[in-house]
């Protein structure tokens, strides 16, 4: 069964889940990896922590005061890293600590990005240094270093590596960091992989999540989940590690070209009716063919109409109300599928809006696989042929669970989200 690692940073950054990999220093080993975070604050911790910190930047710049060591760029500029995470990691046989460190910029403005981190992988019997790096740009508001740092088992063989979130608070835009070891040195791996920027509107959410059920792979696949306020997927977008440049890229022309991630309207296009009805169904994200958008709405027996008081789709069966319809794109077992979502109590009755799943054929058509009235729809933890059940929220209290057969998507199961639900008893 499929297994995802998540990781949530806080201070306002959203949920983020990551993944990353590399192969200078993997591990071959059928052992657990075992991990073990370090207090700082305290021996052993403190001293180690201490150690690394001296013999990477002098024991002359430690800064008592502060407890940060100082650290002078080619450029003039002045930092003050402190260690952040101190684990001890045991994979292979071999024991290995690894230590991050988070620095700011002396008289930084709040405009300023240009934050720093150190990262140290070292033998946790020597000491020995087996890769290190004191000085990795770190994008982040006031030229801060982060304030939290993951580190992540990135491959079956027990590779590590770092994850951290930037910000830039005067345009919102986030900044996802990875680093990990390539030979003798940490460097960022994070490529192509890219956080919300100013042109996203508010609320849109970013999500990281790695695909670690491949045990045998070098380098686990990234993907990049974005949502709307109201959780609703918008986009799903993959990467893939390429060992030789040896940083993330995108896997495909949907990645490249950002797909799906609705774009902020500027000025008074704000006020406008979509212009047609791809815009109407993404915004200023990816966009159907003329045959693949004739074909889906043709489907869902809607047109769209463009007028200042009434812009939306109507429903050609009779609902003559223009309503809303949102598509976003979805890669599921590498099963392409487009999700449409909406409507009223006309199309749909009192849930007041359905969903629908369109499934790629071999013949390159998108087939409505699913329709029916819904409050939401979401994928559940079901796997059949490498695809994800769907589960359904409808009326009733009652969610349903459909899974694919090889063909279509057929009804599984019913689950009650509450005591009554799916006409069962109410009592407890």
């Amino acid at each position: 069964m499929e297994r995802k690692t998540r990781l949530r940073l806080a201070a306002g950054l959203g949920a983020l889940v990551i993944a990353a990999a590399a192969a200078g220093l993997l591990w071959r080993s059928s052992h657990e990896v075992r991990v073990e975070r370090l207090a700082l604050d305290e021996a052993p911790g403190s001293k180690l922590a201490a150690g690394i910190m001296n013999r990477a930047y002098g024991r002359l710049q430690h800064d008592e005061a502060r407890n940060c060591w100082r650290y002078l760029r080619e450029n003039g500029s002045d930092y003050c890293l402190s260690p952040l995470s101190l684990d001890r990691v045991e994979a292979g046989g071999q024991h290995r600590l690894y230590l991050f460190a988070s620095g700011r910029k002396d008289g930084a403005g709040t405009r300023d990005l240009a934050g720093l981190v150190g990262a140290f992988v070292v033998d946790a019997d020597s000491r020995a240094v087996i890769a290190a790096n004191k000085a990795l740009d770190f994008v982040n508001d006031s030229a801060a270093g982060p304030r939290q740092v993951q580190l992540l088992q990135l491959s079956g063989d027990g590779y590590m590596g770092w994850y951290a979130a930037g910000r830039a608070a005067a345009t919102g835009a986030d900044f996802p960091h990875f680093y990990a070891p390539r030979d003798d040195k940490v460097i960022e791996i994070g490529g192509d992989v890219f956080g919300r920027n100013a042109a996203i509107p508010a609320g849109v959410k970013f999500e990281y999540q790695i695909d670690d059920s491949r045990k045998q792979a070098r380098v686990y696949p990234l993907t990049l989940t974005v949502r709307d306020g109201r959780d609703r997927q918008l986009a799903n977008l993959d990467f893939k590690f390429d060992r030789s440049r040896w940083r993330y890229v995108c896997a495909d022309d949907d990645c490249r070209m950002r797909g799906g991630i609705p774009l902020r309207a500027s000025g008074d296009a704000q006020a406008l009716a979509p212009a047609d009805a791809n815009e109407a169904l993404f915004g200023q994200g990816r966009k159907l063919s003329d045959a693949d958008l004739n074909d889906v709405l043709g489907q869902l027996g809607v047109r769209y109409v463009a007028k200042d008081d009434a812009a939306g789709f109507i429903d050609q069966n009779g609902c003559d109300e223009p309503y809303q319809l949102d598509g976003s794109f979805e890669r599921d077992g590498g099963q392409e599928q487009l999700w449409v979502r909406g409507g009223n109590t006309c199309t749909s009755g009192v849930v007041g809006s359905s969903a629908w799943v369109f499934v790629r054929d071999a013949d390159g058509r998108l087939r409505a696989n699913l329709g029916l009235p819904a409050a939401d729809i979401r994928r559940d933890v079901g796997v059949s042929a490498g695809v994800h059940d769907l589960r359904v929220g409808a009326a009733g209290f009652c969610d349903g669970v459909w899974r694919w057969n090889g063909k279509t998507f057929v009804h599984l199961k019913d689950i009650a989200t509450r005591p009554g639900g799916c006409g069962g008893p109410v009592g407890a």
